[in-house]
């Protein structure tokens, strides 16, 4: 009977392919890491700066419709004094217009006016200006 050698190991040949393989996917995974912080940092500044707006809109309905201003309440007002504060990159304005039943701009004040809260912030992505408007109506009762 002649005694054959079976080799069930790996050759110096595959195993380098397999690490090869190996290396090319855990570099794709590697490069999406990046993209998907930038995407979450998106994502959490929209929803801050919807929650800021919201928040001023709320605090504007607490009041009457005579002591709600006319104009620009607020102009690109941080909302952090602090420069190392995680709402400091947020800036909001704050417009009041009055308007007529058609919703169009009136100069006279005919029982409705219309609020626009604006917050600003720079991009995760590239630096640009990124902003979101919330508009209400306030009138009277």
């Amino acid at each position: 009977m002649l005694n054959q050698n079976k080799n069930k190991g790996f050759s110096l040949v595959e195993l380098i392919i397999a690490i090869s393989v190996l290396s090319i996917g855990i570099l794709g995974i590697l490069q999406a890491f990046p993209k998907g912080i930038k995407t979450q940092t998106i994502i959490q500044d929209n929803s801050v700066a919807n929650n800021l707006a919201q928040e001023k809109l709320e605090k504007l309905a607490g009041i009457t419709y005579e002591d709600i201003g006319y104009g620009v309440l607020e102009n690109k007002i941080r909302m952090d004094t602090d420069q190392t504060g995680d709402l400091y990159k947020f800036q909001r304005t704050t417009t009041v217009e009055y308007i007529n039943s058609n919703f169009e701009t009136s100069q006279t004040d005919l029982g409705l006016k219309k609020i626009t809260v604006k917050i600003e912030w720079p991009s995760a992505l590239d630096g640009s200006t990124e902003s979101i408007e919330i508009k209400t109506i306030a009138s009277k009762r």
